[in-house]
Formats: C-alpha cells, sequence, structure tokens
C-alpha cells in the first residue's frame, strides 16, 4: 500500500464515527529530563494533554469507542487501571454511566488512588477475583446492578484495544507524521511506548507506516506476554487496517516498524522496578508526572538504550500516562 496523503486515512477514521473528547493535535517538545544522557536528541509526545477532563493516551480510543451506541459503559481492567479510569470521566462528560469490572494488582498509593477515583466516577464497580471469571456469575453481577440496561450497553474490551480502539490511535501517527513534516519535530529513529494491551503501540505504528514514515516503535511490554508479542499485534494491526481501509485495500496493508522490547517488565504487571523508579524520579526533576506501572519501565527502555552511547539517534517518548491531581474521590 502506498503511503496517502495523513488527510485521507484521517477521513477514513472520521467516517467510522467518533465523539470529540480531546484537544489536538498533542505538542511535541524537547524531552528536556534526558539531556544528560541523550545529550538534545531525546523528544516527548505529550498526550498527557489531550484532554482538560482527564488525559493520556485513552482518549483517542475512547473518540472511537464511545461513538458505537448512547446507553451505558462496560469495561474492564485491573483495580489501579487508567482505562476504566478514563472510560468512566469521558462516559461521564457525555451523560453515561460506567460500569467497571476490575481484577486484582498489586497494591501501591498509586493504585489506591486510581481505585478511589474509580469508584467514584464509575455507576457500578464490580470486583472479580480473576481476569476469566465465571461468565455466569459475571452475567449474574451484572443484571443485579444494570437491569435491563444491560442489553443495550456499549462494551468496551481492557485498554479499549479491540480495531475501533486502535483506530483511534492511528490518528497519533497521522498526527505525529504531520508534525514531522511541518518541522515541529526532527524525525525520529526510535519511538518508545508502553505496551499493555496493545492498541496505542500498533495505532502510532500503523498510523506512520499510512503515511510513510519509517521510525520504528519500541513497545516496552509491561503486561502478560499473552498480547504482549509480535505475532498478536500483528493480527490487531491488520484488523485494524483491514476496518479503516475496506477489504479491497487488505491485501496490500504496509508493513508497520514495530517491535517488542520485553527487557523491563519486571516481576510482572503493576510490579515496581528499580531501573522504573529510577526513569519516574528523572522525569519528575522537570515537572513530568509519570507512574511505575506502564510508563516508568517504558522510560527505563529509552534511557537505557540513550546510555549505550554505540550509535547517535533521535527518539521520541510517547507520554500516554493522564495525571490525575484535578479530580476529586467522591464517595458513592
Amino acid at each position: 500500500m502506498s503511503p496517502l496523503s495523513t488527510s485521507h486515512w484521517r477521513d477514513r477514521i472520521e467516517a467510522i464515527g467518533s465523539v470529540s473528547l480531546g484537544k489536538w493535535p498533542t505538542p511535541v517538545e524537547p524531552f528536556k529530563a534526558l539531556d544528560v544522557v541523550a545529550k538534545g536528541r531525546a523528544w516527548i509526545k505529550r498526550e498527557d494533554l489531550s484532554s482538560r477532563e482527564l488525559g493520556g493516551n485513552k482518549v483517542r480510543k475512547l473518540e472511537m469507542l464511545l461513538a458505537k451506541s448512547d446507553g451505558p459503559v462496560i469495561t474492564f481492567g485491573a483495580l489501579g487501571s487508567s482505562h476504566v479510569l478514563s472510560t468512566a470521566v469521558h462516559a461521564a462528560a457525555l451523560q453515561r454511566p460506567c460500569i467497571g469490572i476490575l481484577v486484582s494488582q498489586p497494591i501501591t498509593p498509586h493504585v489506591e488512588r486510581v481505585l478511589a477515583l474509580t469508584q467514584g466516577a464509575c455507576a457500578h464497580v464490580i470486583r472479580v477475583d480473576r481476569p476469566v471469571d465465571s461468565v455466569i456469575d459475571l452475567a449474574r453481577k451484572l443484571s443485579a446492578v444494570a437491569g435491563k440496561d444491560v442489553l443495550r450497553a456499549t462494551l468496551i474490551s481492557p485498554g479499549g484495544s479491540d480495531p475501533l480502539g486502535t483506530a483511534g490511535f492511528v490518528r497519533a501517527g497521522l498526527e505525529l507524521a504531520d508534525q514531522i513534516a511541518a518541522g515541529e519535530c526532527p524525525l525520529p529513529d526510535r519511538i518508545y511506548v508502553p505496551l499493555g494491551t496493545g492498541g496505542t503501540a500498533v495505532g502510532l505504528a500503523l498510523g506512520l507506516a499510512l503515511a510513510g514514515v519509517p521510525s520504528r516503535v519500541i513497545a516496552v511490554r509491561v503486561a502478560t506476554l499473552l498480547v504482549g508479542n509480535e505475532k498478536y499485534l500483528g493480527i490487531l494491526a491488520r484488523r485494524t487496517c483491514r476496518l479503516i481501509a475496506g477489504i479491497a485495500s487488505f491485501s496490500r496493508m504496509p508493513k508497520i516498524n514495530l517491535c517488542v522490547d520485553h527487557r523491563f517488565v519486571g516481576s510482572g504487571y503493576g510490579h515496581p522496578t528499580v531501573a522504573g523508579a529510577r526513569a519516574l524520579d528523572l522525569a519528575s526533576s522537570t515537572g513530568l508526572e509519570f507512574e511505575a506501572t506502564y510508563t516508568g519501565k517504558a522510560l527505563a527502555a529509552m534511557i537505557a538504550d540513550l546510555g549505550e552511547g554505540h550509535e547517535e539517534w533521535t527518539g521520541m517518548f510517547l507520554d500516554t500516562y493522564g495525571p490525575m491531581d484535578h479530580l476529586e474521590i467522591h464517595e458513592q
């Protein structure tokens, strides 16, 4: 598939249907926190500034996912899931109640705060013992809190990383391609992004590929290997491209430049690491707010690679975290 204009692909995505939640484009700027190791070769794309309600990488996905219907919203995640919180916040802005289904993860002060905010933002929270709980038991719980409304609810997958949500993040890749073409930032050799459920990394890489931008997306795995692998991400990319381009163009999907970095997952999802903590300290020195589960580990990977010093290259970090200090905890 030969690169077409970014406006062509943006129009194709817009034709699928979306709601307006974010403020675009998100800025690109020098990543001054990394000047010591990068010598001016590090940049950052500020997805944290994507919304006044609650920024981060979920906003682009939710613009697509919340356009599916106007009923209640049901979504899934861990106790400290920024996705569930973001879904609840943005659904509320559209006057739609959200039911969050939450599974366990290691408890940290950050997770405790996200959970408290989620419990206040969601109409209902259902806690389950394991990621794949009994379907009958879960259906019973949903029926108890939602009644007949559950039949017309919008179901959003963990992380919003189905082809529709991923298509929303393709727009980030197209947007970055335009910013590079306009001279707002140099062409990055590598772009670092946390890899959880995959929609952000795949959408970004596919958007860049559709625009003919050769930058490599380094997806730093922070969660299960079940979805954090190249084969699964390739399937998601093909399904997303099929949704955007149509079946006629599916066989001509561009090759996405995406690789998975498994080095920094540590003991698993939600478990802090020493390298991640050091990365958080470095970022906070310039006023940026990250967290340990996603952005800390991805930033640790970028710092490690920049510090090798074998060659000079330009890197970019995708800031996927949505700061939540402005949010208030509301008791239900």
